[in-house]
């Protein structure tokens, strides 16, 4: 099982807050494909993930603010 993590998407982002996911349990995700919106101190960023397979389960609740490196998926 893999676990997607909340990434740093700058260099002083410390927490983000999951806008919205843009898949579903039991989506297939491919390298490079967006899967979720998080918004930062600075502006709201598509997040990509970086492995390959199917969503187990989407851990994080949409308009929760987290710290980098929390659980956000399961694949």
């Amino acid at each position: 099982m893999i676990e997607f993590r909340l990434p740093s998407l700058g260099a002083e982002m410390d927490e983000g807050t999951l806008l919205e996911w843009r898949v579903k349990q039991g989506d297939v995700v491919h390298k490079g494909d967006v899967v979720a919106v998080v918004d930062t101190s600075k502006s709201a960023i598509d997040v990509e993930i970086w492995s390959e397979g199917t969503v187990y389960e989407l851990v994080l609740e949409p308009q929760r603010k987290v710290p980098v490196g929390t659980l956000m998926a399961r694949l």
